[in-house]
């Protein structure tokens, strides 16, 4: 979701860097990219309490209070990419659409309620149904399972390494767009498009 439909991983990256600014960590845009982007919460704070030596702090409720402030930044600041919206209508009427997002539950949901797409996903994956995040194939196999597909008839829009890794490695075709991640990352794809409008049926087709 997040790089793909909004663009707003300036948000997750300030709401994240507030929580950890109140531990008294300055937390740098390079650490945010390498630990954060594309991964679900839980994993990222881990590997983070492990960088800068925090032993005392329950994860969830850092991640609970990270959500929090996303929520209230994100009101009236929400913003998309060009065309993404209208095409997920134009594919909704034609395909099958899940949504497979690292991002929490809540997250999710604010989102897709605010932009009124809710109901074109059939199934929608986030954090909170997870054990292992990206880059582990664990979010996209569950999505398939909850499709009832097989994972080879599934086609991914990514944005993130992270994310192609695991559509990858549960055995999906994917398409990545450089929204959040230089395209030197993401050569792992099957197809890299720089513009919403290149995915008509013709080229999704050809995959």
């Amino acid at each position: 979701m997040n790089g793909v439909i909004t663009d707003d991983e300036d948000i997750h990256e300030l709401a994240t860097k507030e929580v950890f600014n109140g531990l008294g960590i300055d937390l740098s845009s390079e650490n945010y990219r390498k630990f954060c982007l594309g991964r679900t919460d839980i994993v990222a704070f881990k590997d983070l309490f492990k960088i800068f030596d925090i032993h005392i702090l329950n994860v969830e409720d850092l991640i609970a209070k990270k959500s929090v402030q996303y929520q209230k930044l994100i009101q009236g600041n929400l913003k998309v990419f060009p065309g993404i919206i209208e095409l997920i209508k134009k594919l909704h009427k034609k395909y099958i659409l899940a949504l497979t997002s690292s991002s929490t539950f809540d997250e999710v949901q604010v989102v897709v309620n605010q932009l009124g797409i809710k109901d074109l996903f059939k199934v929608i994956v986030t954090s909170k149904d997870v054990l292992q995040g990206k880059p582990d194939p664990e979010p996209y196999l569950l999505t398939a399972d909850k499709l009832n597909v097989a994972c080879k008839s599934c086609l991914v829009i990514e944005d993130s390494e992270n994310g192609i890794q695991s559509a990858k490695k549960a055995g999906m075709k994917c398409i990545a767009i450089p929204n959040t991640e230089n395209p030197n990352k993401l050569t792992n794809a099957d197809r890299i498009i720089d513009n919403y409008s290149l995915l008509t049926d013709t080229y999704i087709q050809n995959v």
